[in-house]
């Protein structure tokens, strides 16, 4: 992320609310569709709106990289300021090129309640890909836009532990919750899009004592511990567990008590039983 700032122009005639409202609504279409990322803050200073914000790239602004309702949100803001917005990179480590997928050796799908990077990772520890970079329809720019919100704020539920600790660690955990539904499919069509492997990130913070590296898939069964890199120990890239089949990536557990909740998040047989029962009375389409 590149911390920018963007002048947006005078009061000219109109009123102040009205202008604000037309930048902040322009902001909120470039945030959908992966071109800044965070939060962002708008002011009036001298009698002139400006905001700072963290952009994806050096090129984020680029019209290419607008949505259709993006563009009509810019047409807006130059129409209610007299000119565009006027963008000004504050940061001087802004790298020059942003990172590409061309060379991952896979992707992940990954965030958390702090993190303001794009939640599509490089399977090799470098920075992580704009969204508004990648071959996707703007539809799943902006789903990828929302599964990152909605995983932060279960996260933050997660980590205040309160009423809803264990029911926000299981939409993190486990592969069928809703969150890793929606993420999984998301993990698809980005693979499709860039033709690199994408995988869905599950958490794990409860394990087991025993057997923690002998578990099973949670969502085929099969095997799927992963041969960790010895030059690189600690990264977390370098994934305990992998499965190619369903593209799913995990590490063993943080807090290796056992317990209930160590099931969590773990193959069930009776699962894939209901699953396979449902395949088969399913009407052919």
């Amino acid at each position: 992320m590149i911390l920018s700032n963007v002048l947006f122009g005078s009061r000219r005639r109109h009123d102040p609310e009205q202008l604000r409202d037309a930048a902040e609504s322009y902001l909120v279409e470039m945030a959908r569709a992966g071109q800044i990322s965070g939060e962002y803050f708008l002011s009036w200073t001298r009698g002139r709106l400006n905001a700072h914000v963290l952009l994806a790239c050096r090129s984020a602004t680029e019209l290419r990289y607008h949505s259709q309702r993006g563009k009509r949100e810019l047409k807006q803001v130059a129409d209610a300021f007299g000119k565009k917005p006027l963008w000004r990179i504050l940061d001087d480590g802004a790298p020059q090129h942003p990172p590409s997928w061309k060379d991952a050796p896979f992707l992940y799908l990954f965030t958390n309640a702090f993190d303001r990077f794009s939640p599509v990772c490089r399977g090799d520890g470098k920075a992580s890909i704009p969204v508004c970079l990648l071959p996707l329809a703007f539809e799943y720019q902006e789903q990828l836009y929302f599964w990152q919100r909605t995983y932060r704020h279960l996260d933050h539920i997660w980590l205040d532990s309160g009423a809803l600790e264990i029911a926000a660690y299981r939409q993190l955990a486990d592969p069928e919750s809703e969150v890793s539904r929606n993420g999984r499919d998301l993990c698809k069509e980005i693979e499709a899009a860039t033709g690199v492997p994408t995988y869905h990130y599950l958490m794990r913070y409860w394990g087991r004592p025993n057997g923690e590296y002998q578990r099973r898939c949670p969502g085929c069964g099969g095997a799927w511990r992963a041969e960790r890199p010895q030059e690189s120990p600690g990264c977390f890239w370098q994934f305990d567990f992998k499965c190619e089949r369903c593209r799913l990536v995990s590490h063993k557990g943080v807090s290796l008590v056992g317990g209930r909740h160590a099931r969590i998040g773990e193959f069930d047989e009776n699962v894939k039983a209901n699953k396979t029962l449902h395949r088969k009375r399913s009407p052919n389409p």
